[in-house]
């Protein structure tokens, strides 16, 4: 075999390699069901489901400690391929989650990003506020709580030691195009 179609062989396979690490489940969610059960079909016929395996993945709303464990009320969210929540301002509605264990509201507070592995348990009539809801109920087996999102960049802002091809140090976008920044050189200041 030619030694340069050997490289280009070895180069693509480590590629691929590298693309499927980066694209990993986390333990105990992983693999996810081959057809996903969306939240509309269990509150067609919950009958039918019960008991059936879900991965769904949302945003906390609410948390609550009782002598048997801990509810999540869940603000549900479309998975990526890592089975994390997406950032999206879309929602199929909310569903409860039901752990044997204590979670540290802490911890998992409103606003984390988790992503339930379980069965399906039904049905169980709540409200939000004064509104009367229909919640899908879900024994879980797993809960992974997802690390903070970083905050996003300002695209103005430019780091001296980062990456090239920023806009000049201290430009903002302001009506006289430059702030006072008591850090910046300005020779007419002193």
């Amino acid at each position: 075999m030619n030694p340069c179609r050997q490289f280009s062989l070895l180069a693509v396979l480590l590629l691929g390699g590298l693309v499927v690490g980066c694209a990993s489940i986390p333990e105990g969610v992983g693999p996810l069901p081959e057809e996903p059960l969306a939240r509309a079909d269990v509150l067609a016929d919950p009958e039918a489901v019960q008991g059936q395996e879900v991965v769904w993945g949302g945003v906390i709303a609410d948390v609550e400690n009782t002598r048997d464990g801990t509810r999540l009320e869940i603000v549900a969210r479309p998975l990526s391929r890592e089975a994390r929540p997406r950032e999206v301002d879309q929602s199929e509605g909310r569903f409860r989650a039901y752990i044997d264990d204590f979670l540290d509201p802490q911890v998992y507070g409103t606003g984390r990003e988790v992503t339930v592995r379980g069965r399906i348990d039904g049905i169980e009539e709540g409200s939000i506020g004064e509104f009367d809801y229909r919640f899908v109920r879900i024994d879980a087996e797993t809960v992974h709580l997802w690390a903070k999102r970083p905050p996003p960049r300002d695209p103005y802002y430019y780091d001296p030691w980062g990456p090239p091809g920023y806009m000049g140090p201290y430009w903002r976008p302001h009506p006289y195009h430059w702030r006072y920044d008591p850090w910046r050189y300005d020779p007419w200041y002193w």
